[in-house]
C-alpha cells in the first residue's frame, strides 16, 4: 500500500469518526443515567469519555503524519525541479512537520498515555468511594429496563463492529495506531454488553449481577491504568530500529486481542500443535471436533438445564424455590426439608438453601483487637472501637443512705458475645425480618445489624434496674440468662424466627479511669463488716449486761417505750386544764402498770438495770429508816427538853462538840466568864543546834 498523505488524510476521517461515535455513545448514556439516576449507566458513561483522550492522540499524531507526507511531496517536487540551489540547507531544517512529528511521539502521545492514566485512577477511585458510599444503600436502578437494554445492546454492537472495521484497517502498517481505537472501542462494547447481560437479569428480579458488573468497571479502569504504565515504562527500554515509530502506550494490547478474535483462535491452534509436535488442526479428528463443538455445546447446556431442575436438601439445610426473587408456594409447603425436589430449570426458577443447624457468633459490644489472657480492670484491652461502650446502672447499694442514695448513678463497660442461629420451623420468618445482606463499608449484615441493636437495647433496658454491686458481683454469674431471655423474649415480638442459643458475658468492668478505684472495695467493706461485727457484739454485751439475758431486750426496750408513752400522756392530762380526776388517776394508774411490767422484764433477767433498781429501793428504805430512828429520838426526847431545857441544850451542844469536833481539846469553865481572868504564856524555842537555839519568845497576858 502506497503511504502518502491521502492514507493518513483517510486514517484521520475514521479516527475522527471512532472519536464521535465513542463521544455520542457517553453522552447518550450519560443523559439518560443523569435522567432516570441510573448509576450503571452514569458509570458506561465514564467509562466511554475518557476513553475519547486516546482518539485525540490519534488524531494529534494522523495529522502530523499527513502533514509530514505533503511537506516530504513538496521537497521531493522542489528537489526534482532543480530547486535546490535555493537551500543551503536540508533535512530537519527545512521539515519543520518531520521536526513537529518526532516531537508528538515523544512527548505528546507518553502525555496522553499519562492524562489517560490519571483520570482512569482517579475516576476509578472516585467510582467505588461512590459505590461504597454510606449514604448510597443500594445502587439507583432505573425502572425503565427496556429503553436502557435497547440503548446498551445496539451501542455495544455498532461499537463492536467499528472495532472489527478498525482492527481490519490496523493491518495495514501504515494504520496500525488504530488498533487503540479498535481497542478502545471493544472495550466500550465489552462494557455495555456486560451491563446489557445484568439489566437482563433484570427482568427476573435479580440485581446482583449489574451490581456486580457496576463494581467491575472500577477495577478495569484501574487495571487499564496499570497496564498503560507498564507499557510506558517498557517502552522507554524497547530497542527500535532507525526511523521506527514507537507504540503509543495507551494501545492497549490486550484489548487489542479482542478486536481480532480470530487471531486468538490462531494462537490457540499454534499452542496445540507445538504441544503435540505436529500440525494436529489439520487432521479429522481435530476438524470433527471443530463441527461438532456447537452440537456439544447445546446438549451440555441441556444437561445442565435440566441439572438445574433437581435441587438437594441436605440434612442441616432447609430450601426454598425462588421465581423471579419471590417464594413459590404457600406458607406451609414452601420450605423443602432435607431431600430432593423439582423445579423449574433455571433461570425460570432458582433454588435457596439455608443452614437451619448453624450457630452463629455475633458481638453486641465492640470486641478486643487482641484476644486478652486475663482481664486487667486497670489495664483493659484494645477495643476496635475509639470509645468504650459503657451503660448506666443503679449506685450500689453499699452506699445506701435513704432516698437520696438511690437517685445515683454509674458507669459500667461489658463484653458481651451472642450465639444464635436460625429457628428451624421459622425460616420464612428469619428471611422476612431484615434482609440478610450488607451494607457498603459495613462490617455485619443488615440483620446482624438489627441483632445487634435488639441486645443493646435490652442491655440498657436490664442494665439501669441493677445496682453497680449486682452486675458487678452478687449476680454477675446470672447476666448471660438474663439478657437471653430478654433478648429472645424482645425477637420472638417481632416474629424474628431467631433461636438465642446463648449470651456470653466474659468480662463487666467499670470505666478505665476509675477502675483502680474499685480495687479498695473490698478492703473497705470486710473493715465494715468487722467494725458491725465489733458494734454488734459490743451490743450484745452491753443489753446482756444491762438485761441479764439477751432474749429479753426486745420486751424490754418495748416496755421502756410504753412507760415513756405512759408518762408523756400523764403530762398532757396533767397540763390539760379541762380533765378531770378520773382521767388523771387513770393516766397514774397507766404509768404504774407499765412500770410494773418494766420492772419485772428487769427481774427477770437480774443484769446490771435490775441491780440498780434494787439498790435503789434498798436505799429509799435506809434512808426512811433512819429519818425515822431520828424522829423516834427526838420524840423520846420531848420529856428532858420540858423539864430541863437549858440543860438540855448544853448536853445537845456537847453532842455536837462531840460529833464535829472529836480531836480538838475542850475546856468545861462552870464559872461566870465576866470574873474569869486568862493567863497565857506562849514560848516558841528555835531548832536544836542553830545560832538561835537560846532564842526565848515570851507571850503577853491577857
Amino acid at each position: 500500500m502506497r503511504v502518502d498523505h491521502l492514507a493518513y488524510q483517510r486514517a484521520l476521517h475514521i479516527t475522527t469518526f471512532g472519536l464521535l461515535l465513542q463521544a455520542l455513545v457517553g453522552a447518550i448514556l450519560l443523559v439518560f443515567g443523569l435522567g432516570v439516576d441510573d448509576g450503571p449507566s452514569q458509570l458506561a458513561a465514564i467509562w466511554c469519555l475518557i476513553g475519547l483522550i486516546p482518539w485525540i492522540g490519534l488524531l494529534v499524531v494522523f495529522a502530523q503524519h499527513r502533514l509530514e507526507r505533503l511537506e516530504a511531496l513538496e521537497e521531493d517536487e522542489l528537489s526534482g525541479s532543480g530547486a535546490t540551489a535555493l537551500f543551503e540547507r536540508s533535512g530537519e531544517a527545512v521539515r519543520p512537520a518531520a521536526r513537529r512529528l518526532r516531537m508528538a511521539y515523544k512527548w505528546m502521545l507518553p502525555g496522553f498515555s499519562v492524562a489517560y492514566a490519571i483520570g482512569l485512577i482517579i475516576a476509578g477511585w472516585m467510582a467505588m468511594n461512590w459505590l461504597g458510599s454510606e449514604d448510597l444503600v443500594s445502587l439507583p436502578l432505573t425502572e425503565y429496563r427496556g429503553w436502557i437494554e435497547a440503548i446498551l445492546l445496539s451501542s455495544s454492537a455498532v461499537c463492536f463492529v467499528c472495532s472489527r472495521y478498525l482492527a481490519g484497517m490496523a493491518a495495514q502498517e501504515v494504520w496500525r495506531h488504530l488498533r487503540a481505537g479498535a481497542g478502545q472501542m471493544v472495550s466500550v462494547a465489552l462494557v455495555l454488553g456486560a451491563m446489557a447481560v445484568g439489566v437482563a437479569f433484570r427482568f427476573f428480579d435479580i440485581d446482583g449481577v449489574i451490581e456486580t458488573v457496576s463494581w467491575a468497571v472500577p477495577v478495569l479502569m484501574f487495571a487499564a491504568a496499570l497496564e498503560i504504565v507498564l507499557s510506558l515504562v517498557l517502552n522507554a527500554y524497547r530497542p527500535r530500529r532507525a526511523g521506527e515509530f514507537p507504540r503509543a502506550s495507551f494501545d492497549s494490547p490486550s484489548m487489542s486481542l479482542l478486536a481480532q478474535p480470530g487471531s486468538v483462535v490462531r494462537s490457540i491452534n499454534e499452542a496445540v500443535n507445538y504441544q503435540f509436535g505436529f500440525d494436529i488442526t489439520s487432521s479429522w479428528g481435530y476438524q470433527l471436533l471443530l463441527r461438532s463443538s456447537l452440537g456439544l455445546g447445546g446438549l451440555a447446556v441441556l444437561v445442565l438445564l435440566c441439572m438445574s431442575t433437581v435441587v438437594v436438601v441436605g440434612p442441616r439445610d432447609q430450601g426454598l424455590r425462588l421465581r423471579s426473587g419471590a417464594i413459590v408456594g404457600d406458607a406451609d409447603a414452601a420450605v423443602k426439608g432435607p431431600g430432593p425436589f423439582v423445579k423449574l430449570p433455571w433461570p425460570f426458577e432458582s433454588a435457596s438453601l439455608f443452614d437451619v443447624t448453624e450457630v452463629r457468633t455475633l458481638a453486641a459490644t465492640p470486641v478486643p483487637v487482641d484476644e486478652p489472657d486475663y482481664y486487667d480492670w486497670r489495664e483493659p484491652p484494645e477495643l476496635n472501637e475509639l470509645f468504650d461502650p459503657a451503660y448506666v446502672v443503679r449506685s450500689s447499694s453499699l452506699g445506701d443512705r435513704g432516698e437520696a442514695a438511690q437517685e445515683g448513678h454509674a458507669l459500667v463497660v461489658p463484653d458481651v458475645r451472642i450465639a444464635w442461629r436460625v429457628n428451624g420451623g421459622e425460616l420464612l420468618q428469619y428471611l422476612h425480618f431484615v434482609a440478610d445482606e450488607r451494607r457498603p463499608r459495613q462490617t455485619v449484615t443488615q440483620q446482624q445489624r438489627v441483632i445487634q441493636l435488639v441486645a443493646k437495647a435490652e442491655m440498657t433496658r436490664m442494665f439501669s434496674t441493677m445496682r453497680l454491686d449486682q452486675v458487678l458481683s452478687t449476680d454477675r454469674n446470672q447476666l448471660g440468662s438474663m439478657l437471653r431471655d430478654a433478648i429472645q423474649k424482645r425477637l420472638d415480638t417481632v416474629d424474628a424466627g431467631i433461636a438465642i442459643v446463648a449470651v456470653e458475658v466474659p468480662d463487666v468492668r467499670p470505666p478505665k479511669d476509675v477502675a483502680i478505684k474499685f480495687e479498695g472495695l473490698p478492703i473497705a467493706i470486710q473493715q465494715r463488716d468487722q467494725t458491725v461485727a465489733a458494734e454488734e457484739r459490743r451490743e450484745v454485751a452491753m443489753f446482756t449486761a444491762l438485761v441479764g439475758d439477751y432474749d429479753l431486750v426486745d420486751k424490754v426496750l418495748a416496755a421502756v417505750d410504753r412507760v415513756e408513752d405512759a408518762r408523756t400522756a400523764l403530762e398532757d392530762v396533767r397540763a390539760d386544764e379541762s380533765a378531770t380526776d378520773a382521767q388523771l388517776a387513770a393516766a397514774r394508774a397507766a404509768v404504774q402498770k407499765a412500770t410494773h411490767e418494766a420492772e419485772a422484764l428487769l427481774r427477770t433477767g437480774g443484769g446490771q438495770a435490775w441491780q440498780a433498781i434494787a439498790n435503789a429501793e434498798r436505799d429509799y428504805w435506809v434512808g426512811l429508816m433512819d429519818q425515822r430512828v431520828r424522829a423516834s429520838r427526838i420524840q423520846g426526847q420531848s420529856a428532858s427538853w420540858e423539864a430541863a431545857p437549858d440543860l438540855y441544850r448544853q448536853r445537845a451542844i456537847m453532842e455536837v462538840y462531840a460529833d464535829m469536833l472529836p480531836n480538838l481539846r475542850k475546856y468545861i469553865v462552870g464559872i461566870d466568864p465576866d470574873r474569869l481572868n486568862l493567863n497565857v504564856e506562849m514560848q516558841e524555842h528555835a531548832s536544836t543546834n542553830t545560832i538561835f537555839s537560846d532564842t526565848v519568845s515570851a507571850g503577853s497576858d491577857e
